[in-house]
């Protein structure tokens, strides 16, 4: 069976095109090379040398071995790298999901400011619902997932997200506006654009309704807040819609107000179970926490 250190010491000669360098390079002495050169030409039964006045001349046989032990070599000097990379944070690759009122708005600016600080970084970010998020997250899709309210999986380890307000969003000249806060009551015969349900903040949404007696006008339903936000600004209705959703992007002819009380959306970040984070995918959650901290502090200011 052929050795490394032969293939080491033949591609050395090749390249440097001297025994004795090709030793220093390797760190052994001048015989050794010429020793593991000659037991490779034994094992092979293939002359790789021509010996002309004390030097190694590399045979067309030798030319024709060398480009395939190359292509090894070179191989397995990417794989060092990538992992030298990865040991210094420097490159790998990375696939982010998250629900639309995240990942149309505010991870755009998470992986911007996270892949400039480690541009070899490969990184994929995708919009879905949370369902869908869910799926290719089990599935080892992704490495890193967000998805509306608490996901009870065996295959993933979820972590739920600071709770996130809802405000009240109302096309630019509603009567509404002229209030400094919402409040339940102001809905009462409000044209209204709702998140529709089954889900955990309709079912928040239609509580506070309902304890306050209070009987909107649902002019138009949507799973996503984007959406709703949309069909605010084409003046449809109002609707309260998350605070990432409605303060990061402009929309046109949408103006905000604090809704009181306080409806909030629940979110979490979900991982793989089934094997632990690289050190790039905690990397990333590390920068996310932290100007997510920093958005959610915008509201409460």
């Amino acid at each position: 069976m052929l050795k490394s250190r032969q293939l080491e010491a033949f591609r050395a000669v090749i390249l440097i095109g001297s025994a004795s360098e090709a030793a220093a390079s390797l760190g052994i002495s001048q015989p050794a090379v010429s020793r593991l050169i000659a037991d490779l030409e034994q094992q092979l039964k293939l002359q790789l040398f021509e010996r002309r006045g004390g030097k190694l001349l590399p045979t067309a046989d030798g030319i024709t071995l060398y480009r395939e032990v190359d292509r090894s070599f070179v191989g397995l000097e990417r794989i060092e790298l990538a992992a030298r990379d990865i040991r210094e944070r420097r490159g790998g690759a990375l696939r982010v999901a998250g629900l639309p009122a995240l990942a149309g708005s505010f991870l755009p600016g998470v992986v911007a400011e996270f892949v400039k600080e480690r541009p070899a970084v490969d990184i994929t970010l995708y919009g879905m619902t949370s369902p869908s998020v869910l799926d290719w997250v089990v599935a080892g899709r992704c490495d890193v997932g967000f998805v509306q309210e608490r996901i009870p999986h065996s295959a993933i380890v979820s972590e739920d997200l600071p709770a996130v307000p809802g405000v009240f969003a109302a096309p630019v000249g509603h009567p509404l506006l002229a209030k400094e806060t919402i409040v339940p009551q102001d809905l009462h015969g409000c044209d209204l654009v709702a998140l529709a349900g089954p889900s955990l903040m309709r079912s928040k949404f239609d509580a506070v309704m309902t304890t306050h007696s209070v009987l909107p006008v649902i002019r138009a339903e949507t799973p996503l807040t984007m959406i709703a936000c949309g069909l605010v600004s084409a003046g449809l209705g109002c609707a309260i819609v998350d605070f990432f959703t409605a303060r990061h992007i402009r929309w046109p002819n949408v103006e905000l107000r604090p809704f009181r009380p306080t409806i909030t959306f629940e979110w979490s970040l979900i991982t793989p179970g089934f094997s632990a984070s690289s050190s790039i995918s905690r990397e990333f959650i590390e920068t996310f926490h932290r100007r997510f901290r920093a958005r959610i502090a915008e509201f409460d200011g």
